[in-house]
């Protein structure tokens, strides 16, 4: 999985580096993102209906193997070229493979949160979910550098240029996917649903509806978690406008930036797979909100690039242990039989909502400036984590009120 997830961020930061070299436009790179988390915002909640009602393992493999076909077509765009001699890729190839992924993802996400549920033991599951978060921020360090040096040797041999680096990314990408999915196919498990549901689908959705925001405890952290979503995670959009037009960088400068975050992210992943109690866990959510948001208006006026790697580092620390935070407070005290369906709507939250904050972010770039964009957002993600403190009382008694938390604390003694 760690392969495949280095694949994932180096096609990633190759595909936003390749995006801003051909358009230079900070809103394409925005609406590029639009593209690729819509779906999970159209598709996210019939998604966890699906994953309630089927095996996730085989709807984990099908994803999987589609995700190898778009990376393999990507690197087929990239690497082949027309009559003018230039790579066939365009622009809209970006965008439409973008929203084929995103539908991907719509239905990959809540079944892998909730087969992860499947195969760990309720006991393990925060140290579960902290460890397959330092799994993504370890590749988030490693897969950005490799594709900033993988482009930049490119250009530096003189091998098909830029383009040819970011092609091999993609086909990196597509190799790891392969992996997982000989993986997978390996796997052993009991194929049959664990829950059985009568009924319509759209009585699934209601009913899981009234459950998640009728629990003030998932309710208000989901509502966070989406809002935190719009305003707070577009920052990675902008990175690229950051390498080339604030720092004056390259390829390789972006690979550094992402790598920053990374380092930070894995630094939270392990202060979180450390934790062992779910008491005290709202309110690290806040602080690292409330850091995060701080952290995020000072970067975006730094003029060093070396203080705004070690600002990005602080970030993705404090990111991350708000995500984790929030990730197993859900899925501890969720009711088991809502677990999927819960989970496509913190997905939903999670990464469908993105596509609006990064438009928001790209649209705000373009008119005012990178710098001026993301201190905005860095304001309203302040204010957001002030909110989420305010209600933690409340939260708190909502959580300590349900049978799943009086299970999860016995569990951690």
């Amino acid at each position: 999985m760690v392969f495949s997830l280095v694949g994932h961020w180096m096609q990633d930061t190759a595909l936003r580096w390749l995006i801003y070299r051909m358009t230079s436009d900070p809103f394409l790179l925005g609406l590029h993102s639009f593209a690729a988390q819509l779906p999970v915002l159209a598709l996210g909640f019939v998604s966890g209906v699906l994953a309630d009602r089927m095996s996730r393992h085989r709807l984990i493999l099908l994803t999987q193997s589609l995700y190898t076909v778009q990376a393999t077509v990507l690197f087929a765009l990239t690497v082949l070229h027309g009559a003018d001699g230039e790579p066939l890729i365009r622009y809209w190839h970006i965008v439409a493979l973008a929203g084929f992924a995103g539908i991907l993802q719509s239905f990959d996400l809540p079944a892998r949160q909730a087969f992860l549920a499947q195969i760990v033991p309720r006991e393990d599951l925060g140290n579960a979910i902290a460890l397959n978060s330092l799994a993504f921020n370890t590749a988030r360090i490693v897969g950005p550098s490799l594709a900033g040096g993988v482009i930049t040797l490119a250009v530096v041999l003189g091998v098909g240029g830029q383009a040819a680096g970011e092609a091999l990314c993609f086909a990196v990408n597509a190799v790891t996917f392969l992996i997982v999915v000989v993986q997978l196919l390996r796997m052993r498990l009991d194929q049959t649903v664990s829950v059985s549901y009568a009924g319509s689908g759209s009585g699934h959705v209601a009913e899981g509806l009234r459950y998640a925001f009728g629990q003030l405890h998932i309710g208000a952290t989901i509502v966070f978690v989406g809002l935190i979503a719009i305003f707070g995670l577009p920052y990675l959009v902008l990175l690229p406008v950051f390498a080339r037009d604030v720092f004056g960088g390259d390829a390789r400068m972006l690979g550094q930036l992402f790598s920053s975050i990374g380092i930070g992210a894995l630094t939270g992943g392990i202060v979180m797979a450390r934790r062992r109690r779910l008491r005290g866990l709202g309110r690290s959510i806040a602080a690292a909100a409330l850091g995060f948001s701080v952290v995020i208006i000072l970067f975006s006026w730094t003029e060093s690039w070396l203080l705004g790697c070690l600002g990005l580092v602080v970030a993705g620390f404090c990111m991350v242990s708000a995500m984790i935070g929030c990730q197993t407070l859900v899925q501890v005290l969720v009711e088991e039989r809502f677990r999927a369906r819960v989970m496509s709507l913190y997905t939903m939250m999670n990464l469908g909502m993105m596509p609006f904050g990064s438009l928001l972010a790209g649209w705000l770039a373009g008119r005012l400036g990178p710098r001026v964009a993301l201190s905005a957002c860095g304001a309203v993600c302040l204010l957001v984590a002030l909110g989420f403190a305010l209600l933690l009382p409340a939260i708190r008694r909502s959580a300590r009120a349900t049978p799943e938390y009086v299970e999860a604390a016995a569990l951690s003694g």
